[in-house]
């Protein structure tokens, strides 16, 4: 795991002379990070963040600096500048072959140049160079981009900085050429460390319209000043200073977030294409009808156990697994799928139905789940889903929970796309440093939804949230429709209509000429047999004049994604007109610029790529002397543990990974629902539950969510000796409490009584496994708001 803006094959200076399985120590030498310098503007559900990066070339000779960081995979990067002792040098976008070209004849010409691009294969991480840097000069490097910000299941609306790249696993059947950079390198570049501590500083401003309930962090501890209005907010790291070992994030919390949100912005006059109209963000949370949940699903939970998945991250997954086997409907189809290096399927025959033996089945996986797996093999599992056609008469929907530590992103991309028409993907994404190049990008190829999830204990709430999304029938014949005067020119971007989910935030782009008025805004569609309308009025619109042109950008590269999606040729010219017109780097540009200025510092600068400074205490930045591929694997390095059973092909299968660190980081505690053995003692059928193991304190149901999950039975029911458990109450209490039909549908409704007491805040995540307990009832023949309410009275009143 490397901090923001720095990657390398870094080595401590006095590197031992002799080798490690074959690799030879290279030649260090030593850069200064003086500081880096974000800055961040948040208005309503759109970011623009500036980063500065300073760097002192403390060695006589010229160097060739080659660098990474990691940025959100929807983000709208357009800026780049230099500045060189003193001279500034701003980048221009161009067609990607040729700014290398300019960049590669300027280094060999002896001129200082810069270039910034994607990744080859991942739209989360840009490479960063910089040639011919002067001995003894200074440089700061300026970068700019835009992003998106979506309200989330709580109703935060996120913001996240990535600072963490971490290692991403290369499958064996990808050659080292497919993920190696070239171009831009004009000699053989070397290791270099960064050998001091350097400042990290964090500020952001939030401004845009909207009434700030609060702000918060989930790792952070902030300063936040709010405006007499509530209107804006000033917000600093506090006094103990950001460390680099986990990604940065902000939580808005907005007054009213699932209010109807419309802005126009202004175009530039002088543009072209994109930039010279108007440009309208629509955010807004469509309804769909209740009946617009259907049971006729085929639902596959894949799950990550690869060993960068160790500690809180399989057992936060482990819980999830728990309560989403406890919430499915009765009537689907299901299946578990676990993968590492290898793969595995509960059923390997195929999806079974839903029943008491197979749950039991389920289960009994569930208590053996470790990261124990390996590596990071995602494309096969997917591929053997796609092997098998859906059950007929059943949509069929993956989940996928994953740290997303991978290479081939635009395989499994491509595979998802192909088979979109029978099969909608959902993803999660764990921990920092997870691909969100992976994660958004196989909902996005799959008309599904995606999470990111940054602090452990959320993950069964943005699961669930999913599963809920997921049990949707999906919305078809969506229609966008406008009422503007004059009728015409409206152009909706991305052109196709975007994958609509009830309740969930919808943005949506709309290319408005200047001089045209919106009046109204429709979304409507067919959801199972029930139609579905909303209507905007033009009213709410509220019109911006931004010089930066954030949702002018914002547009272009959600019009890009889809292109990279659909990865067809016949829109490359397309995406390189729009990515040159707005400045929005896509796969085939690039960022370049050349300080013609300067005197030539002469040919053949050293070539080296950077790594990361001591930054803490936690920090070993630097510190180790082996290669990579002959390091220890361990889970303070992020990289997770290398499981006893593979051998040293898998060395040298990761000695290929495309970043080779050489950090460490102790991660901060994550909270969890507990450690593996908490789970172990109820986490099959509720019988661990009932006896609890020797050395473990009886479980308080008051405190633990997950045990009153686990004593759910199949059929949706908690029996009355468990609701005696559960509520601490005698039984002959419960027993002779009031009249029912039956005793059990009456237990029921004392456990949906305490759920509702005792994990009101967590009801999202329960939601579902409630609604089968409520049908369980009906089915009884009991009424269900009669028992509800005696149940809350008995509880009430003991």
């Amino acid at each position: 795991m490397a901090p923001w803006g720095l990657i390398g094959r870094a080595q401590v200076a006095d590197v031992s002379e002799q080798t490690v399985f074959g690799f030879e120590p290279p030649k260090v030498h030593v850069v200064t990070l003086k500081a880096v310098d974000i800055n961040v503007t948040v208005r309503g559900f759109a970011a623009r963040v500036d980063a500065s990066l300073t760097y002192h070339n403390a060695t006589d000779n010229a160097l060739e600096l080659e660098f990474r960081m990691p940025v959100d995979e929807g983000a709208a990067v357009y800026k780049f500048e230099a500045v060189i002792d003193g001279r500034k040098i701003s980048a221009q976008c161009l067609e990607k072959k040729k700014a290398e070209k300019i960049y590669k004849d300027a280094v060999q010409s002896g001129h200082t140049a810069f270039l910034a691009r994607e990744d080859v294969l991942t739209a989360d991480t840009f490479h960063l160079a910089l040639g011919n840097l002067p001995g003894g000069s200074q440089a700061e490097l300026h970068l700019s981009m835009m992003m998106e910000l979506k309200v989330k299941t709580d109703g935060a609306v996120s913001f996240t900085l990535p600072t963490v790249l971490n290692p991403r696993y290369c499958p064996r059947d990808i050659s080292p050429s497919q993920h190696t950079e070239s171009v831009a390198r004009t000699g053989n570049f070397e290791t270099v460390i960064v050998s001091e501590a350097y400042t990290f500083g964090i500020n952001a401003k939030v401004q845009g319209g909207h009434v700030i309930a609060r702000i918060t962090s989930h790792h952070e501890s902030l300063n936040v000043e709010l405006s007499d209005d509530s209107m804006s907010a000033e917000v600093t790291q506090d006094s103990g200073g950001f460390k680099p070992d986990h990604d940065w994030s902000m939580l808005i919390y907005y007054a009213n977030p699932y209010k109807t949100h419309i802005i126009r912005e202004s175009g530039d006059r002088a543009g072209t294409g994109l930039m010279k109209d108007d440009l309208v963000m629509v955010n807004l949370h469509p309804e769909f009808p209740e009946e617009s949940y259907s049971h006729r699903n085929e639902i596959l939970f894949v799950v990550d156990r690869s060993g960068s998945m160790q500690g809180d991250s399989i057992q936060s997954a482990c819980a999830t697994l728990l309560l989403f086997l406890k919430s499915l409907p009765t009537g689907c189809y299901f299946n578990v799928i676990s993968f590492g290096s290898t793969h595995s399927l509960l059923f390997p025959g195929g999806s079974q139905e839903y029943t008491e033996e197979t749950l039991k089945k389920a289960l009994e996986l569930h208590s053996t789940i470790e990261a124990d797996m390996g590596g990071t093999e995602i494309l096969q599992p997917i591929k053997q889903i796609y092997s098998t056609p859906p059950k007929p008469g059943y949509a069929r929907q993956i989940i996928l929970l994953t740290d997303g530590q991978v290479f081939n992103v635009d395989q499994v991309k491509e595979l998802v796309r192909c088979h979109a028409h029978e099969t909608r993907v959902f993803a999660v994404g764990i921990g920092d440093g997870a691909s969100t190049a992976l994660v958004y990008g196989l909902a996005r190829a799959g008309h599904g939804r995606a999470e990111m999830v940054y602090q452990q204990d959320k993950l069964q709430l943005k699961v669930m949230g999913l599963v809920r999304s997921m049990l949707q029938e999906s919305a078809q014949d969506v229609k966008i429709s406008f009422d503007v005067d004059p009728p015409g020119g409206i152009k909706l971007i991305p052109k196709n209509p975007p994958i609509i989910f009830g309740g969930q935030h919808l943005i949506m782009y709309v290319r408005v000429p200047t001089s045209t008025e919106v009046k109204s805004i429709t979304v409507s569609g067919v959801v199972g047999n029930a139609e579905f309308k909303n209507c905007y009025s033009g009213s709410d619109i509220v019109t911006i004049h931004d010089e930066e042109k954030t949702l002018h950008r914002l547009a272009a590269r959600a019009q890009i994604n889809e292109w990279q999606i659909d990865n067809e040729e016949d829109v490359v010219e397309d995406m390189i007109t729009l990515s040159l017109a707005t400045g929005v780097v896509c796969r085939r540009t690039a960022l370049v610029g050349v300080d013609q200025d300067m005197k030539p510092v002469g040919h053949n600068p050293e070539s080296i790529a950077m790594s990361a400074p001591p930054r803490s205490a936690g920090f070993s930045f630097g510190s180790m002397s082996l290669p990579l591929s002959a390091q220890p694997r361990s889970r303070g390095s992020s990289f997770g543990l290398l499981p006893k059973s593979e051998s040293l092909a898998f060395l040298q299968n990761e000695a290929r990974m495309y970043l080779p660190m050489c950090c460490q980081a102790s991660p901060r505690g994550l909270a969890s629902f507990g450690s593996k053995a908490e789970m172990d003692v109820y986490g099959d059928m509720g019988e661990e539950a009932e006896s609890i193991s020797e050395g473990h304190s009886p479980v308080d149901y008051g405190k633990n969510l997950m045990a009153v999950v686990s004593l759910q039975k199949f059929d949706g029911s908690w029996i009355l000796e468990d609701a005696v458990k559960i509520t601490s109450l005698p039984h002959s209490l419960l027993a002779g409490a009031t009249m029912y039909k039956n005793e059990t549908s009456w237990a029921t409704s004392l456990v949906l009584a305490f759920l509702e007491t005792k994990y009101s805040a967590e009801k999202d995540e329960w939601a579902l496994l409630a609604n089968k307990a409520r049908m369980f009832i009906a089915r009884c023949g009991d009424n269900l708001e009669a028992l509800m309410v005696a149940a809350r009275k008995v509880l009430a009143e003991n």
